[in-house]
């Protein structure tokens, strides 16, 4: 059976706040969202044993401590996983948080992982659900599809009810505190599972729009697939 890969997407950090040094956009890929379940199965287990961290209703980098976030992030080291990040420097900018200027960042991201999964059927991208107006998700989906030049299927899912989807946010709640100077710990956890981590500044990641849409109409939006 050919192998189906799942890919979660989360961002931390803002992009209209100028305050945010820089915004993380992260990508887990699996081929099982049972990897991802099993791992959050082994950090509500070890929270038993704090009461302030066994009344956590969801496990999010920012609501979780220190404790957990390093016992998820090993348990993620541990599965069968690959880690793409996409690093945008914002240089003190606030930035429209549209679904035109989010779905560039997917875009971005999205094709560090398709260059890896070139020979893999990817079955489904999930965003943690970021806007919750369904014109804004059209739009969004819209605006990545020309980008890449393909279709996917495509969920924007509450977190809450599919906890999987926080394996991206702890992921790039770790980068974030990485490349803010706040602490390397967390990420030096997942580090060997990162494939990918493109550090790019606004200027440049715009850009990236001109080089998608000036492609000859034979040449895919994404690196070629052999």
């Amino acid at each position: 059976m050919n192998p189906k890969i799942s890919i979660l997407i989360d961002e931390s950090g803002t992009l209209p706040d100028p305050k945010d040094k820089v915004i993380i956009m992260a990508a887990v890929g699996v081929n099982t969202q049972e990897v991802l379940l099993s791992v959050l199965k082994k950090v509500r287990k070890s929270m038993q044993y704090d009461k302030k961290e066994k009344a956590i209703s969801e496990i999010k980098f920012y609501k979780a401590g220190e404790r957990t976030k390093a016992v998820y992030l090993k348990e993620l080291s541990l599965a069968n996983i690959n880690i793409f990040a996409l690093i945008v420097e914002k240089n003190n900018q606030s930035i429209k948080d549209t679904p035109d200027n989010l779905a560039l960042l997917a875009y971005i991201l999205l094709k560090e992982c398709l260059v890896f999964y070139q020979d893999v059927e990817i079955k489904e991208v999930i965003f943690d659900k970021h806007f919750q107006q369904e014109k804004d998700l059209i739009r969004f989906n819209e605006i990545l599809f020309e980008l890449l030049g393909k279709s996917l299927i495509l969920k924007h899912l509450n977190s809450v009810d599919n906890p999987e989807i926080n394996s991206a946010d702890m992921v790039a709640g770790s980068l974030l505190w990485k490349y803010t100077g706040k602490n390397e710990k967390f990420y030096n956890l997942i580090k060997d599972k990162i494939i990918s981590e493109q550090i790019l500044n606004w200027k440049e990641a715009k850009a990236m729009i001109f080089v998608s849409k000036n492609k000859k109409p034979h040449e895919p939006a994404q690196a070629p697939i052999q």
